[in-house]
């Protein structure tokens, strides 16, 4: 019943046209209705047992149902354009709401959710529902109306005959048995194709790698796999979708002997005209078609049952970071930058801690670097300030206001984060760079690739800003993509600024080019840095050493490596990798405002 009322839901979405449509075929079916009795009166004209009417009266039967059938044809048209235009809305706000409710979900949602069967879902699942959406509300109306008038028809027309339509209830019966042991089966079919489609983009995200250690046959048997099983399903729905076309034919042929037989009975006993025999077989005829498209309604509500339920899932899944409805806004003028963690405790599993007791206070426009063993946390830190997940225990504080008393919206806004794994939109250079400010001026595109090195590089292509960086940035080189990365971040002018091992792709020359530019329009910008390059350990404010999700040194650099084993084991063995390398001495960046 919730799939039902999820469909009705969405057809309400467009109530006048629903209600339109609705009228249109019941005006439809009660104009149908009237001709096969004036053609039952013209084949009951060749009764050779009854006076034989004037030729103006035939002409006037076949007048009137030469009329009435053609306002059936318009108005049970109009009606399948309102519902249409019903059905099309429809599937157009069930794919918006979709889009809407995936957007709005944590980042432990998709930590948990396949992005195959999410995409199975947005597209696949949406489309299963077109049938019941267009075709269920332009036939099932009218379906519903003249398998309700011609029972009523013939009962007002001969009430000995009626019984022959107990076929009709008997066939819905059987239908909905059958559609109940479908009902699984087709579940079945859609997680499959999820699963099969979450294979499919493994093996082309993965395609190179596949290539590079020859495991082509490795990933055709997984994906095989996963085709036979949806095979499977596929033919098990086949099987019992087949059934409901030869069990209709049977009992509307059933229906048609019965009438032969019964209404015979009585016209040889001269009970009742051959006319109401031909209108009563021509109400049968009506039938066939409500019950065939009954049943094809019954089997796809069955199979936009299965992609509803799934679609269901997604609607009732609850973000795990929720905004409070007294949430405060970021204030005007953005963060002043002043970073407190209290006594945090944070795991990606409520049951797996990673970080313990973490505490530790930041100054406003400070350079903080986190650095620490493998799995030791870093990157959990700097994904708790703006809340891509919630703290187990304790409290993460900007400007003195727990992060989840802000608006999440604002929150992210006035944090700029550079990651390793960069994303890029098969868009042109400048709106990558300008994707989190819509706004954003050519110059100020251009100061800000200024500021990433990224200048000249875009400026040698022939397209210059305009150039298309291909889908996920294929057309750019990983250093490429990294500062177009820090580009985007800095045009926002973000008060908090989080580098997440940010300039692991470009060369030490580039990353000294980049810092001494960030140098020149960074003022009072609180900057979180996770990196390998001795050069910028060595020159922040503050330096968090992390060891097993614990706070175990903290301090600037000289006094670190005087005090603190496990820093002195981690910088030694870092500057001994790149101290064969070109290693400039950058500077400590400043306070200050963006310029």
């Amino acid at each position: 019943m919730n799939s039902l009322r999820m469909i009705i839901k969405y057809w309400m979405r467009s109530k006048r046209n629903f209600w339109l449509s609705f009228l249109f075929q019941a005006i439809s079916v009660a104009t149908s209705l009237f001709p096969p009795i004036f053609i039952g009166r013209l084949v009951g004209a060749l009764d050779p047992s009854v006076p034989k009417p004037e030729i103006s009266h035939l002409w006037t039967y076949f007048g009137i149902s030469v009329l009435f059938g053609f306002f059936g044809f318009l108005f049970g048209r109009w009606g399948r354009i309102k519902s249409a235009e019903v059905s099309s809305r429809a599937q157009y706000e069930l794919r918006s709401d979709l889009q809407t409710a995936i957007y709005k979900q944590s980042f432990a949602y998709f930590d948990r959710q396949e992005t195959g069967q999410l995409i199975s879902r947005a597209t696949s699942d949406v489309e299963q529902t077109t049938q019941i959406f267009g075709f269920g509300l332009a036939t099932g109306i009218q379906a519903l109306f003249q398998m309700v008038g011609v029972v009523t028809s013939t009962i007002l027309l001969e009430i000995r005959l009626a019984w022959i339509f107990a076929g009709i209830p008997i066939s819905l019966i059987a239908s909905l048995l059958i559609t109940y042991k479908l009902k699984p089966i087709f579940l079945e079919t859609r997680v499959t194709f999820g699963d099969l489609t979450s294979q499919m983009q493994e093996n082309i995200l993965g395609a190179q790698v596949v290539r590079i250690f020859s495991n082509q046959k490795k990933a055709k048997r997984k994906f095989d796999g996963k085709n036979t099983a949806f095979y499977n399903a596929s033919v098990k729905s086949a099987k019992w979708s087949s059934v409901f076309l030869p069990l209709n034919v049977v009992i509307v042929g059933l229906m048609f002997v019965l009438a032969l037989m019964s209404g015979g009975r009585l016209y040889l006993s001269g009970e009742i005209p051959f006319s109401i025999i031909s209108t009563v077989i021509s109400y049968i005829g009506y039938s066939t078609w409500s019950i065939t498209i009954f049943s094809n309604i019954m089997l796809a509500f069955v199979q936009a049952d299965s992609s509803l339920v799934r679609i269901q899932e997604v609607f009732d899944s609850q973000p795990d970071v929720q905004e409070k409805k007294d949430a405060v806004p970021v204030p005007t003028k953005g963060f002043k930058g002043k970073v407190e963690f209290e006594h945090v405790t944070f795991g990606y599993l409520q049951s797996n801690p990673i970080l313990h007791n973490i505490s530790f206070k930041v100054p406003p426009g400070a350079k903080i670097a986190i650095i620490g063993t493998t799995g030791s946390g870093k990157s959990s830190i700097i994904n708790l300030l703006p809340r891509f997940y919630d703290v187990h225990q304790g409290a993460v504080k900007i400007d003195g206001v727990d992060v989840r008393d802000y608006k999440i919206q604002d929150l992210r806004k006035n944090i700029g984060i550079v990651s390793q794994e960069t994303f890029m939109f098969n868009r042109s250079i400048a709106e990558n760079i300008s994707f989190g400010k819509d706004d954003a001026t050519l110059e100020e595109i251009k100061r800000v690739a200024k500021i990433a090195n990224l200048d000249a590089f875009i400026e040698s292509l022939s397209d210059g800003y305009d150039s298309l960086v291909g889908e996920r940035g294929t057309r750019l080189s990983g250093g490429q993509k990294q500062r177009l990365s820090i580009a985007r971040a800095i045009l926002v002018r973000p008060g908090i600024l989080i580098f997440d091992d940010s300039t692991s792709s470009v060369d030490v020359e580039t990353e000294y080019k980049i810092q001494s530019a960030l140098e020149q329009v960074m003022q009072n910008t609180t900057t979180f840095i996770i990196t390998q390059r001795v050069s910028t350990i060595r020159n922040v404010d503050i330096i968090i050493v992390l060891d097993k999700g614990r706070i175990v040194g903290m301090g600037e650099h000289e006094e670190l490596m005087k005090d603190n084993v496990l820093y002195k084991q981690i910088y030694e063995t870092l500057y001994r990798k790149q101290k064969g390398g070109f290693e400039y001495s950058s500077p400590v960046i400043p306070g200050g405002k963006f310029q």
